[in-house]
């Protein structure tokens, strides 16, 4: 590597969450037309949209064998398989995946380690949220690194964790108690601390006080894809830790890619599937990218109103927690709507309440159904519709918009301030 660029290395690491990754690729973009070499470590799903941006993709599951090797190409399979190893295969997804988050990080940290000292980056850019293993692996090598956070600042995660325990019908105290009393999760604590001295402080549960980030404490600062005007609250008890810690969070807004960008949406957790799923790309030329923006374009022009519905990509994609997804009560039973139900009302509402009879007349509207197979169920998408598995969505907001059902995510959210676009907000999960 040395002398094949005159600038710098970068390696980013990001989860398969098109939320999570999305704002880093214009980042990306500008290191690598400044003459820098980006490399991420990310799954398959969003190697299109890596390499868009002049990045080299790396897959995780070539960097990280110890994580992946033998296991299936279908992420929630392989999941399941681990809950299974682990005896917990009954569990709910969100409960599973605190348990077992330790375990992953042990697993991951090896083959990222030795990409670190391979590529020798001058600073790693991840997500602090979904792949904590690089915040560690950068610590462990010395290279400066930055978390890239996209939830409502440092206060943001204490909300979330009482969202997911709300989820599981349990509060946050409740889920750390089981945290601490699950013995394959201790042990991979106590492995963790002797070989690389991560956690030491721990006591096998949640970081203390609630919605504390452990690793943060080490990163150079952490981005946040919002203005502190829109941070979520911080409690004095996490305030004092955060100075303690001496972490940094940095305000930079929605962080918006140029026009005609690629971004991640639409995949499915086997990549294989998402390749093969002829619903996960348009009909027809009429419904690609670049010709449902001239539309509405075109739509703009002509003065009339211009409809946005976009629910996501988690309810409406394959995980645990999406399309067909719901919450668990105490009694261990499914409770409330799944992501279908609730896209699928979402939709029908708009389609209900600003339908015409021709493509002519009323507003125009635009929907992402995201990448499920025949996604609108029995619904019948008026004549004034364009339905698409994916949407352009922030070359939309910026052509102008006059209305933005979103599910609340904070890319939708702040991408939409930024273009002065109102919103009906129907949240679907977590921070929304």
């Amino acid at each position: 590597m040395a002398g094949s660029n005159p600038g710098q290395c970068f390696v980013f690491v990001f989860p398969m969450a098109s939320g999570h990754i999305n704002p880093s690729l214009p980042i990306a973009r500008s290191l690598v037309r400044l003459g820098h070499e980006v490399h991420y470590v990310c799954a398959e799903q969003m190697r299109s949209a890596i390499q868009g941006t002049g990045a080299t993709f790396h897959s995780e599951r070539d960097v990280e064998p110890e994580m992946f090797e033998g296991q299936p190409l279908d992420v929630m399979e392989m999941f399941v398989e681990l809950q299974r190893e682990h005896g917990i295969e009954n569990e709910p997804f969100l409960q599973a995946m605190l348990k077992l988050k330790s375990i992953q990080l042990e697993r991951r940290l090896p083959g990222l380690i030795r990409f670190l000292q391979k590529f020798k980056p001058a600073a790693v850019v991840y997500c602090p949220l979904s792949s904590i293993e690089a915040a560690w692996a950068a610590k462990i090598e010395n290279v400066l690194h930055i978390g890239l956070n996209t939830i409502a600042g440092p206060g943001a995660m204490q909300l979330a964790l009482e969202a997911i325990a709300k989820h599981l019908s349990m509060t946050v105290e409740e889920f750390d108690d089981q945290l601490r009393s699950f013995q394959p999760n201790l042990d991979a604590k106590k492995r963790l601390q002797s070989k690389y001295g991560i956690g030491l402080e721990s006591d096998g549960g949640l970081d203390k006080p609630f919605g504390r980030l452990a690793h943060l404490s080490h990163a150079a600062l952490t981005l946040v894809t919002t203005t502190e005007d829109f941070y979520d609250p911080v409690t004095p008890e996490l305030q004092e830790a955060l100075e303690a810690d001496n972490a940094k969070f940095v305000a930079v807004g929605a962080l918006l890619d140029e026009a005609g960008a690629e971004r991640a949406a639409g995949h499915k957790c086997n990549h294989e599937a998402h390749k093969d799923d002829a619903s996960s790309l348009p009909e027809d030329d009429s419904l690609s990218a670049a010709a449902i923006l001239e539309q509405v374009i075109d739509a703009r022009k002509s003065g009339r109103k211009v409809v946005l519905a976009s629910m996501g990509t988690v309810i409406t994609g394959d995980f645990q927690i999406g399309w067909e997804g719901r919450r668990t009560g105490k009694d261990g039973q499914l409770r409330g709507l799944t992501g279908r139900e609730l896209c699928q009302a979402a939709w029908g509402g708009v389609f209900d309440a600003l339908g015409a009879v021709t493509a002519e007349e009323g507003p125009l509207l635009v929907v992402a159904l995201g990448p499920q197979p025949n996604a609108l169920g029995e619904l019948v998408p008026p004549a004034n519709a364009l339905c698409a598995p994916v949407l352009p969505q922030v070359d939309l907001l910026k052509t102008g918009v006059d209305l933005f059902l979103t599910h609340g995510g904070q890319n939708s959210f702040t991408e939409a301030l930024s273009n002065k676009v109102p919103l009906v907000v129907c949240p679907g999960f977590g921070d929304q």
